[in-house]
């Protein structure tokens, strides 16, 4: 009998551990469906794969959304825009809404997983003309519920009802990136990890 509440009492306090040893996992990181969030190191990371298209590169990072903006883009991860608006407001509601409306421009360190380590951007890409709203189109206060809330095929929005969407639209006024990759990437999935140094 008292090996029967030995084994009860043991299965309980096991259940218990790994209970809280979860929960304590889930405070550390949150995961939408395709971004990781490390809501207290202010860390997103993700897959990205690199971008051969020979058009001019305008962004870093593209994430889906804006489809006319893909070849414009070094990198293309797979991961919604919506997720990334999600993971950053995760982190900070506040610097989320900065961002979106274009009144503060973080400060961010970039690092790309080559398969044996963790390298900063630096290391990997000689990047000049940019600053860190390129890192990625963050999105449209004015156009998002138009366009993420559809599905669109095709790289340009011809057939939409309100009104057409060209990529013109979201490039004026940008400067092309000036890049050249410092150490071949293969076509191939890589991890990128981007930390929010400041959010004030």
């Amino acid at each position: 009998m008292r090996k029967e509440y030995l084994f009860i009492w043991v299965s309980i306090s096991l259940t218990i551990l790994c209970i809280s040893f979860l929960s304590c996992k889930q405070k550390q990181k949150n995961v939408t469906p395709t971004i990781s969030v490390l809501k207290e190191d202010k860390i997103i990371m993700f897959d990205a794969e690199t971008n051969f298209s020979l058009k001019e590169k305008y962004f870093l990072f593209y994430f889906n959304g804006y489809p006319w903006l893909k070849d414009y883009c070094i990198f293309i991860t797979s991961s919604p825009l919506r997720e990334l608006q999600t993971a950053i407001a995760m982190i900070d509601w506040q610097l989320w809404d900065k961002i979106y409306a274009k009144k503060f421009s973080p400060k961010l360190k970039i690092e790309i997983y080559t398969g044996q380590k963790w390298e900063s951007l630096e290391n990997v890409l000689s990047l000049t003309n940019f600053n860190s709203y390129q890192t990625t189109f963050w999105g449209s206060p004015i156009y998002d519920n138009i366009v993420l809330e559809r599905s669109y095929t095709t790289n340009k929005c011809s057939g939409c009802e309100l009104l057409p969407l060209e990529e013109s639209l979201f490039l004026k006024g940008l400067v092309p990136l000036n890049y050249k990759f410092l150490k071949p990437l293969k076509k191939q999935k890589i991890k990128v990890r981007i930390h929010i140094l400041n959010n004030q």
